[in-house]
């Protein structure tokens, strides 16, 4: 089986590891992929923000499955374009993802089947907007619609409508069509995704996320700086809650609406003290997320993927799990999310301890980059496909990959550390223990990420 992954982060990473690690040995192909994937997967060189360009090549060089790590590629109408060859392709379609890519339609959606959410609305009209957002309690959060537009919290009545203003008029900017108007919700972010064929949902585990650079919550937004998943009884329940609550109501939506979805969706939370509410919804794995869930996973994934994209998700037994927490330590440099170093030499891999994975996110390696080798240059009789299984079973073994020497970083969020242990507490203390074994220019980390369950 041949298989396209295209992203070239953490999650991508994840993901590629654990196809590679399937009884069935796929060749994995990344688009582009990264410094952590380089030494066992090829990488080919794909304008991935062309859907129809993507899907000729993967006609041509006859691709089995299409797994996009991000959503991304979802938004350019990949899984439309690609299913009109017949190909398999584990994602959701293009008007079905435009509930990630616009919070107005997010936020309509979740009001209009009953997903627990922050009092407010989404306008288009800024007339309405002003006067809704006077007969509002403060503080206040107004989003744009296009999540790249960003969000302000207002505690002053007059500055609200001038950010309101402001943040309205930004819309022409990013594609946007309105804003969201609601309430301010304060509590831990979680995230829970679950696998979906359109019509059944399998909840996989709900997890703590971290979106703020130093300790205590503080400091700049920014993604993956932390995640972890636990086997406390509340953690179950939280996410047998979330499940009935929050990912059944999505995927009874998406298909009373006609929005088809063979893939991974999700919705991210905040556990207010009236319970969890929905901020956002989403179709691929959060950044941080995939690194400390898929290590959990017992079973191998392409199974599941496969019952996704043929419907066939409720003929399967329920997934099974270890019973060990996972912590996840984004490893950042210094200034990031805004102003960081890139381009420094990564070392100590070698030094973390077996079991301990390192999910890169911001790397490059040449030296260990193979390029994908196209069909029409192969020889005859290429030893790609046995090359790539036994690589693959190599990575089952355990332990550090060689040919870590020419790698650096080239962004901010440069890997996370994930491992686990018999308890939360443990499973933290081995993943500080084995972050402070990487090193690179300016590596900052959060060092109180799993200090507490989902408090």
């Amino acid at each position: 089986m041949k298989i396209l992954l295209i992203g070239n982060d953490g999650r991508a990473h994840a993901l590629a590891w654990k196809l590679i690690n399937s009884p069935r040995m796929p060749e994995v192909i990344c688009a582009p992929g990264n410094g952590g994937t380089a030494p066992f997967a090829p990488s080919a060189d794909l304008d991935v923000t062309d859907a129809a360009g993507l899907c000729r090549w993967t006609f041509e060089e006859q691709i089995d499955l299409v797994i996009p790590a991000s959503s991304a590629p979802l938004h350019t109408g990949l899984v439309d374009e690609v299913l009109t060859l017949n190909i398999g392709v584990w994602g959701a379609s293009q008007r079905a993802a435009a509930l990630e890519r616009s919070r107005c339609r997010a936020k309509e959606f979740m009001l209009r089947y009953g997903i627990p959410t922050a009092p407010g609305r989404a306008f288009t009209d800024l007339a309405t907007a002003e006067r809704y957002l006077a007969t509002l309690p403060l503080p206040v959060m107004i989003k744009t619609d296009h999540p790249s537009g960003g969000e302000e919290i207002f505690d002053d009545r007059y500055a609200a409508l001038e950010g309101l203003r402001r943040l309205f008029a930004a819309r022409s900017l990013d594609g946007g069509e309105g804003v969201v108007i609601e309430a301010v919700l304060r509590g831990p972010r979680v995230a829970l995704s679950a696998l979906t064929d359109g019509r059944t949902a399998i909840p996989l585990l709900a997890t703590r996320l971290y979106d703020r650079v130093e300790e205590g919550d503080r400091g700049a937004q920014a993604c993956g700086v932390g995640a972890h998943t636990s086997n406390s009884i509340f953690a179950q329940r939280l996410t047998r809650y979330l499940h009935e609550k929050f990912i059944l109501p999505f995927v009874a939506g998406l298909e009373k609406e006609g929005l088809p979805c063979w893939g991974l969706i999700g919705v991210d939370c905040v556990i207010t003290a009236e319970g969890p509410r929905a901020t956002a919804l989403r179709f691929s794995f959060r950044e941080g997320e995939a690194q400390v869930v898929l290590p959990r996973l017992e079973d191998d994934l392409l199974p599941w993927i496969e019952a996704s994209i043929t419907r066939r998700l409720h003929e399967l037994p329920p997934p099974t799990w270890t019973v060990t927490p996972s912590v996840g330590l984004g490893l950042m440099a210094r200034g990031y999310p805004n102003f960081f170093p890139t381009g420094g030499q990564i070392q100590g891999l070698e030094d973390v301890e077996p079991g301990v994975m390192v999910f890169h996110s911001a790397t490059t390696n040449p030296a260990a980059t193979a390029p994908y080798m196209p069909r029409a240059l192969r020889s005859r009789g290429s030893s790609a496909d046995a090359l790539s299984s036994m690589i693959g079973g190599l990575l089952g073994m355990g332990g550090t990959p060689q040919g870590w020497s020419g790698l650096r970083t080239t962004g901010g969020l440069v890997a996370t550390v994930v491992a686990q242990g018999i308890s939360l507490p443990g499973a933290r203390g081995r993943a500080l223990i084995n972050a402070d074994r990487v090193q690179f220019e300016g590596r900052i980390y959060r060092s109180d990420i799993g200090e507490r369950d989902f408090g």
